[in-house]
């Protein structure tokens, strides 16, 4: 029987590829303990039983099979159950939901409406979310060499999945606490500015090279290259209005010459070109 709930006593059922970690549970009636979603969100959902749930010390409610719980990171939640319960809880790390969200097209006005307060979502498990939850449990049990691939396919599908309800859009895009999140929000607040890598990483508590290769594990592409894509694009709006040496500067380039290169690897064409060929007809 289990004594107490913590991570290690999780991880003992785990099962981990590239996108999702798989934690089942067997949980025995009268069982009562406490548990954190740790850094990524959770979503977890009941294959028997149903849990008593109280989330961070105030919000109670009750959840059986025919629903799904999604959390954010750092998620307090203490349980008791009243009868035999086993569940599945899926770890939906940050370059999953990343990578489905770059490629999702969400109207702007959606994301502009979201305005969202819960710190978490109660919901039904039915239609696409239930078939995702099924076929990610096959492919778990599945004993096929490429099960890992198969799982990391069906997590996908339930993020797409879930990105279509509001709420869980703004649960999942907004885990600001992680480090990336945040590197992310400095950096689009700053793109005008010279942004030192090396400075930001040590804000963050890290080494530069740790911060280059957790970014690069969540967001597909080095730090350098993102702040440099960002600029970029942003100098296309600027180029409308403005002077090659105007927008190189407003964009902390010094270097008006490094500015054209860039730009050019980019484009295929100079700044100039581009302002001449697309704004001054």
């Amino acid at each position: 029987m289990l004594n107490d709930f913590n991570k290690k006593i999780e991880e003992l059922n785990g099962f981990e590829t590239d996108y999702v970690k798989i934690l089942y549970y067997d949980l025995p009636k009268n069982f009562s303990g406490d548990y954190r979603s740790y850094s990524y969100s959770r979503f977890c959902t009941i294959l028997s039983g149903r849990k008593h749930v109280t989330l961070n010390n105030n919000k109670k409610f009750t959840y059986c099979n025919d629903n799904y719980l999604l959390l954010p990171s750092n998620s307090k939640v203490h349980m008791d159950i009243d009868i035999n319960t086993k569940a599945l809880v899926f770890e939906l790390n940050d370059e999953l939901i990343y990578n489905v969200l770059n490629k999702v097209n969400v109207e702007k006005e959606f994301i502009e409406k979201t305005n969202i307060t819960n710190n978490y979502f109660l919901g039904q498990n039915k239609y696409n979310i239930s078939e995702d939850i099924n076929n990610i449990f096959m492919a778990l049990k599945s004993k096929e060499n490429n099960n890992e691939f198969l799982i990391d396919l069906y997590a996908q599908k339930l993020v797409f999945d879930l990105v279509k309800n509001k709420s869980t859009y703004h649960i999942l895009n907004g885990n600001s606490s992680h480090p990336i999140n945040i590197a992310l929000k400095y950096i689009n607040d700053n793109i005008q500015s010279m942004i030192n890598i090396k400075e930001l990483a040590n804000d963050l508590h890290m080494s530069e090279s740790n911060f280059s290769h957790l970014f690069k594990k969540v967001t597909g592409i080095k730090p350098i290259d993102y702040i440099k894509n960002k600029k970029l694009e942003l100098a296309i709006e600027y180029l409308r209005n403005e002077s090659v040496t105007d927008v190189a500067f407003d964009l902390g380039y010094a270097n008006i010459s490094y500015f054209i290169r860039l730009f050019k690897e980019k484009y295929n064409m100079t700044p100039k070109q581009y302002k001449l060929m697309h704004f001054d007809k």
